[in-house]
């Protein structure tokens, strides 16, 4: 089985592009942006 490439357009949008994962995309923001406590996203878009 190959692994999607997360850096391909593609496989991003299907990796972090569904509303039922907005959870996995919103952590990845806050760990790449480096928002912590307070600052933190928690909401969907």
């Amino acid at each position: 089985m190959r692994i999607a490439n997360p850096r391909n357009d593609v496989a991003f949008k299907k990796i972090f592009g569904d509303e039922n994962k907005s959870e996995i995309l919103i952590s990845l923001l806050n760990s790449i942006l480096d928002f912590k406590d307070s600052n933190r996203m928690i909401n969907d878009f």
